[in-house]
């Protein structure tokens, strides 16, 4: 997912009355990964990622998210052909 407005994050996460340590926390990212995506420095994240924010922020992840083409998941078999998802 590509994060719209970072500025938008930061704004709802201090709205929220979280420090970056405590969203991170709570998302089970790290404090760095929060900063990066508030500053623009990190400017896409999986969609699990997206959706935890999202969520603990208590924003729709439409509003702070978009998805991008690159974030599908594609399926991939083995010699064995068993099948798993990888993300790209």
């Amino acid at each position: 997912m590509r994060v719209k407005d970072p500025g938008a994050i930061r704004r709802a996460r201090l709205r929220a009355g979280y420090t970056q340590y405590d969203l991170a926390a709570l998302a089970r990212c790290t404090q760095a990964a929060i900063s990066a995506l508030e500053t623009g420095a990190m400017r896409g994240c999986s969609q699990d990622l997206g959706s935890t924010i999202a969520k603990y922020l208590d924003r729709d992840v439409e509003d702070l998210f978009e998805a991008h083409v690159g974030s599908r998941a594609h399926r991939v078999t083995n010699a064995a052909g068993s099948v798993r998802q990888v993300a790209v």
